[in-house]
Protein backbone atom coordinates (compact mmCIF):
# COMPACT_ATOMS: atom_id res chain seq x y z
CA UNK A 1 0.00 0.00 0.00
CA UNK A 2 2.80 2.50 1.02
CA UNK A 3 4.57 1.56 -2.29
CA UNK A 4 1.52 2.55 -4.13
CA UNK A 5 0.45 5.89 -2.40
CA UNK A 6 4.01 6.55 -3.40
CA UNK A 7 4.40 5.56 -7.31
CA UNK A 8 0.70 7.97 -6.98
CA UNK A 9 2.48 10.63 -5.37
CA UNK A 10 5.48 10.23 -8.18
CA UNK A 11 2.92 9.90 -10.83
CA UNK A 12 1.30 12.94 -9.93
CA UNK A 13 4.01 15.01 -9.21
CA UNK A 14 5.26 14.29 -12.89
CA UNK A 15 2.06 14.96 -14.58
CA UNK A 16 2.78 19.09 -14.41
CA UNK A 17 6.07 18.57 -15.85
CA UNK A 18 4.41 16.54 -18.56
CA UNK A 19 1.69 19.12 -19.31
CA UNK A 20 4.56 22.13 -19.84
CA UNK A 21 6.62 19.61 -22.08
CA UNK A 22 3.29 18.76 -24.56
CA UNK A 23 2.68 22.59 -24.48
CA UNK A 24 6.54 23.43 -25.50
CA UNK A 25 6.12 20.70 -28.27
CA UNK A 26 2.59 21.85 -29.36
CA UNK A 27 4.58 25.32 -29.93
CA UNK A 28 7.44 23.93 -31.83
CA UNK A 29 4.77 21.68 -34.21
CA UNK A 30 2.60 24.74 -34.70
CA UNK A 31 5.67 26.71 -35.23
CA UNK A 32 7.20 24.14 -38.35
CA UNK A 33 3.67 24.44 -39.65
CA UNK A 34 4.20 28.71 -39.74
CA UNK A 35 8.21 28.04 -41.21
CA UNK A 36 6.39 25.64 -44.00
CA UNK A 37 3.76 28.03 -44.83
CA UNK A 38 6.81 31.07 -45.31
CA UNK A 39 8.89 29.02 -47.54
CA UNK A 40 6.08 27.39 -49.90
CA UNK A 41 4.67 31.02 -50.11
CA UNK A 42 8.58 32.07 -51.32
CA UNK A 43 8.49 28.80 -53.40
CA UNK A 44 11.54 27.74 -51.30
CA UNK A 45 11.30 24.18 -51.23
CA UNK A 46 13.73 23.17 -48.99
CA UNK A 47 11.84 22.74 -45.79
CA UNK A 48 9.67 20.41 -47.76
CA UNK A 49 12.67 18.51 -48.15
CA UNK A 50 13.67 18.67 -45.01
CA UNK A 51 10.40 17.80 -43.00
CA UNK A 52 8.26 15.76 -45.17
CA UNK A 53 8.41 12.22 -44.65
CA UNK A 54 9.22 9.41 -47.22
CA UNK A 55 5.76 8.21 -47.22
CA UNK A 56 4.39 12.05 -46.42
CA UNK A 57 1.04 11.47 -48.43
CA UNK A 58 -1.01 14.97 -49.18
CA UNK A 59 -4.62 15.51 -50.02
CA UNK A 60 -5.82 18.30 -51.63
CA UNK A 61 -9.42 20.17 -51.26
CA UNK A 62 -10.30 18.92 -54.61
CA UNK A 63 -9.47 15.07 -53.26
CA UNK A 64 -6.13 13.93 -55.06
CA UNK A 65 -3.24 12.09 -53.33
CA UNK A 66 -0.06 12.80 -53.88
CA UNK A 67 3.32 12.32 -52.30
CA UNK A 68 6.39 13.49 -51.04
CA UNK A 69 8.17 14.26 -54.60
CA UNK A 70 5.16 15.53 -56.69
CA UNK A 71 4.21 17.86 -53.61
CA UNK A 72 7.88 19.22 -54.31
CA UNK A 73 8.21 19.19 -57.93
CA UNK A 74 4.77 20.93 -58.12
CA UNK A 75 6.50 24.07 -56.17
CA UNK A 76 9.55 23.74 -58.16
CA UNK A 77 7.92 24.06 -61.28
CA UNK A 78 4.89 26.70 -61.01
CA UNK A 79 2.55 24.10 -61.05
CA UNK A 80 2.11 25.29 -57.71
CA UNK A 81 2.30 28.86 -56.18
CA UNK A 82 0.76 30.34 -52.89
CA UNK A 83 0.63 34.00 -52.51
CA UNK A 84 -1.49 34.06 -48.72
CA UNK A 85 -1.90 31.57 -46.21
CA UNK A 86 -3.42 33.52 -43.50
CA UNK A 87 -4.33 31.02 -40.39
CA UNK A 88 -7.48 32.33 -38.63
CA UNK A 89 -7.23 28.73 -36.38
CA UNK A 90 -5.33 26.21 -35.21
CA UNK A 91 -4.52 23.57 -32.86
CA UNK A 92 -2.18 20.85 -31.69
CA UNK A 93 -2.80 18.11 -29.83
CA UNK A 94 0.20 15.63 -28.78
CA UNK A 95 0.10 11.84 -28.15
CA UNK A 96 3.12 10.62 -27.19
CA UNK A 97 5.82 10.88 -30.56
CA UNK A 98 2.35 12.25 -32.84
CA UNK A 99 1.19 15.73 -32.98
CA UNK A 100 -2.21 16.53 -34.63
CA UNK A 101 -2.20 20.00 -36.11
CA UNK A 102 -5.78 21.44 -36.80
CA UNK A 103 -6.20 24.27 -38.38
CA UNK A 104 -8.58 27.06 -40.61
CA UNK A 105 -7.32 29.36 -43.18
CA UNK A 106 -7.45 31.24 -46.39
CA UNK A 107 -5.54 30.27 -49.24
CA UNK A 108 -4.40 32.61 -52.19
CA UNK A 109 -2.40 30.39 -55.24
CA UNK A 110 -2.62 29.54 -58.79
CA UNK A 111 -2.78 26.21 -60.02
CA UNK A 112 -1.67 25.54 -63.69
CA UNK A 113 -1.88 29.31 -63.70
CA UNK A 114 -5.94 29.38 -62.82
CA UNK A 115 -5.95 31.73 -59.34
CA UNK A 116 -7.67 30.21 -56.77
CA UNK A 117 -8.74 31.37 -53.46
CA UNK A 118 -10.42 28.87 -50.56
CA UNK A 119 -11.57 28.87 -46.79
CA UNK A 120 -10.34 25.22 -45.74
CA UNK A 121 -9.51 23.41 -42.74
CA UNK A 122 -6.33 21.03 -42.51
CA UNK A 123 -5.76 18.30 -40.70
CA UNK A 124 -1.63 17.71 -40.59
CA UNK A 125 -0.10 14.53 -38.58
CA UNK A 126 3.47 15.10 -37.56
CA UNK A 127 5.38 11.99 -36.09
CA UNK A 128 9.09 11.60 -34.45
CA UNK A 129 10.81 10.00 -36.40
CA UNK A 130 14.74 8.63 -35.37
CA UNK A 131 15.09 12.36 -33.27
CA UNK A 132 13.07 14.77 -35.97
CA UNK A 133 9.79 15.45 -36.42
CA UNK A 134 8.31 14.23 -39.75
CA UNK A 135 5.31 15.64 -41.43
CA UNK A 136 3.55 12.09 -42.65
CA UNK A 137 -0.05 13.59 -43.47
CA UNK A 138 -1.84 16.77 -44.89
CA UNK A 139 -5.11 17.12 -45.40
CA UNK A 140 -6.90 19.64 -46.55
CA UNK A 141 -11.25 20.14 -46.86
CA UNK A 142 -12.87 22.90 -48.50
CA UNK A 143 -14.85 25.33 -45.62
CA UNK A 144 -18.75 25.59 -46.68
CA UNK A 145 -20.67 28.00 -46.46
CA UNK A 146 -23.04 28.51 -43.22
CA UNK A 147 -26.88 27.14 -44.08
CA UNK A 148 -29.17 29.61 -43.86
CA UNK A 149 -31.68 27.33 -42.10
CA UNK A 150 -34.49 27.39 -44.67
Amino acid sequence: MCCLIFTLSLGSAAWPQQEKSDIGIEKAVAGLEQQIRRAVIKGDTSILEQYLAEDFVGIGPNGIKDDKSHTIQELKDGTVKYSAIDVTEENVRMYENTGIYNGRGNVKMTINGQPLTADVRVTIVWVKQNGQWKRVSFQATPVQPASTGS
